[in-house]
């Protein structure tokens, strides 16, 4: 491949989704859009990477970069998510027979995004008797280019009125603990596994310009020059672009590159 690719996204209508990504993408359907799938090696949900400048389709993103197991998602919301968590890569081996977990991170972009949030897994267990979700878990206000790490056994919701990039692992467990008297399904018993075999911490930075996690690390920059493997979203018009490793690129505007970190491939094996 000499030039760069971008990634044809791939619309997730929900229940709590938002017309913002209908306007934004012209997407002409009734329900709203809740997720974009920006970039996914996923079967259900997998990418087409296309060339840039030559319009060839060049093949699904598994195929062209099985070493690149993230997921990308552009998310944004009218009402609250399920409160939920994700398996780590232990649990999901156990509970699933899938080769890893989730861990996700959420960059915001715009102002007062919503999120709930609780590492008190004594409490958490104790709420599915008395359903006294609001006084276990933290409330906090997150504003443009905020950022939260979200290890995998954290439980989390996220509010109305939120728009984000999410990257996360390449997995799409989620177990619901409640959901607000929606009529789908809850998983009491398997994330009761989880919050009896995992503790863990989640971490807020405030007007961060990147993140660096054991699994990826993200950086936003403007109006440079690239080489080498990268995923790249334009914050403007939420293109997403991938750089080969060869192809040189000048990115003008605002974007996010998303990488890999080795130790998390590492820890996959």
């Amino acid at each position: 491949m000499s030039e760069p690719l971008f990634s044809k996204p791939i619309f997730s209508e929900k229940i709590w989704g938002s017309s913002e990504l209908n306007r934004i993408f012209n997407y002409e359907k009734n329900q709203p859009i809740g997720e974009v799938w920006l970039y996914s090696p996923l079967d259900e949900y997998e990418t087409v990477l296309y060339g840039k400048n030559s319009q060839r389709e060049y093949g699904k993103a598994s195929e062209l970069f099985p070493k690149f197991p993230l997921l990308l998602k552009l998310i944004a919301t009218s009402s609250w998510l399920s409160i939920q968590l994700h398996p780590d890569d232990t649990m999901a081996k156990q509970l699933e027979n899938e080769p890893w977990g989730k861990s996700e991170a959420w960059y915001f972009l715009k102002d007062k995004g919503q999120i709930k949030v609780s590492n008190n897994n004594k409490y958490i267990l104790q709420a599915f008797d008395d359903n006294r979700w609001d006084d276990v878990l933290e409330s906090y206000e997150m504003n443009k280019f905020d950022s939260i790490f979200i290890p995998a056994g954290t439980v989390h919701t996220l509010g109305p009125n939120s728009l984000l990039l999410e990257i996360q692992q390449s997995s799409d467990l989620t177990y619901r603990l409640y959901d607000w008297g929606r009529p789908r399904e809850i998983h009491v018993d398997k994330s009761k596994k989880v919050l009896n075999n995992i503790h863990t911490s989640y971490s807020i930075s405030r007007k961060t310009e990147g993140l660096c996690t054991k699994y990826f690390s993200f950086s936003r920059f403007a109006n440079q020059n690239k080489k080498g493997f990268g995923v790249y979203v334009n914050l403007k018009s939420y293109e997403t672009i991938v750089l080969p490793e060869e192809v040189n690129y000048n990115f003008q505007g605002e974007f996010v590159e998303f990488k890999l970190n080795e130790n998390g491939w590492k820890s996959f094996l």
